[in-house]
């Protein structure tokens, strides 16, 4: 047995996919089977189970990836000690970004994160909560900063770390028949046309699933970039839904908005962090970890 081995069968476990588990371990598809395989020769058990769903572990499986982690974890702390301190550490992290958070926190986190490990990479996605999620179920983040969700409490196999709470106000244009107020109602701004931003196409985003505990909303636009929200909120007069902590960066960026208080009805949001339980967390990314919370708090 050797620590290859574990080292693929857990990165097969995470992806759920052969071929990203083999990007990932920088092997090609054949050999991370052809270890795994060989394992399970050597240990005499069937680690890993085969269905349409796709690929999914053992009892036995379950055991020894769960050793596995251990050990791993156990290398990478021993060899991490000289490094932890210096510039040593190093690796890709691929970590995805909710869009208001990564307009105003992330800068600082990347400006003295690359000060700290000048030679670790960082892959990074801007999304919207809920897909962002399925990317760190699926193995294609390993890190994800998301406003919680709904979907976020009845996901399995996430470990969740909650970093910033705050509210919700809404943002218009300064030409909007509502920008006069200092405050709107909740049942008046859910009546007005909404746009929201998402990243794919799936209408059920983050804020969405906030929203809906409330009532139906009016949703006329979807769209997946900040340029194109400001221009739709100039134009049509509608209205979007942003956290408090980004609402000068979007007044500032852009002259033509506004922000408005919701009264009485505050919409208290959770910025949190995400992983898989599945996913081994490097010292590198526990680092980035640290910076995040430390920024963010």
């Amino acid at each position: 047995m050797r620590l290859e081995q574990l080292q693929y069968l857990v990165e097969r476990n995470r992806s759920k996919s052969i071929s990203l588990a083999a990007e990932r371990a920088h092997i090609s598809q054949p050999a991370l089977s052809t270890s795994i395989s060989k394992l399970e020769d050597e240990l005499r058990v069937q680690l890993l189970k085969r269905t349409n769903q796709g690929v999914y572990p053992t009892e036995a499986g379950e055991f020894v990836i769960q050793k596995a982690l251990q050990i791993i974890d156990a290398l990478e702390e021993i060899s991490s000690l000289a490094r932890v301190n210096s510039n040593e550490l190093g690796g890709d992290i691929s970590i995805a970004v909710e869009l208001n958070v990564n307009m105003t926190f992330m800068p600082k986190v990347f400006s003295i994160f690359r000060q700290k490990y000048s030679k670790a990479n960082i892959l990074q996605k801007v999304g919207e909560s809920n897909n962002i999620l399925r990317d760190v179920e699926s193995g294609k983040a390993d890190i994800g900063i998301i406003i919680q969700t709904e979907e976020l409490s009845k996901a399995k196999d996430i470990c969740t770390k909650e970093i910033l709470q705050d509210t919700l106000v809404v943002l218009t244009s300064k030409n909007s028949p509502i920008a006069g107020q200092r405050e709107i109602s909740l049942e008046s701004a859910m009546a007005q046309p909404v746009i929201l931003f998402n990243s794919e196409y799936i209408t059920n985003c983050g804020i969405s699933s906030i929203l809906k505990k409330y009532g139906n909303i009016n949703v006329n636009y979807r769209v997946d970039t900040i340029v194109m929200l400001e221009k739709l909120l100039l134009q049509e007069n509608g209205i979007t839904f942003i956290p408090r902590f980004v609402a000068q960066e979007y007044t500032n960026m852009f002259s033509g908005l506004v922000a408005l208080d919701i009264k009485k009805s505050p919409l208290n949001i959770m910025i949190a962090l995400i992983w898989s339980n599945r996913h081994h967390l490097c010292a590198t990314e526990k680092e980035l970890i640290k910076i995040i919370r430390t920024v963010l708090v």
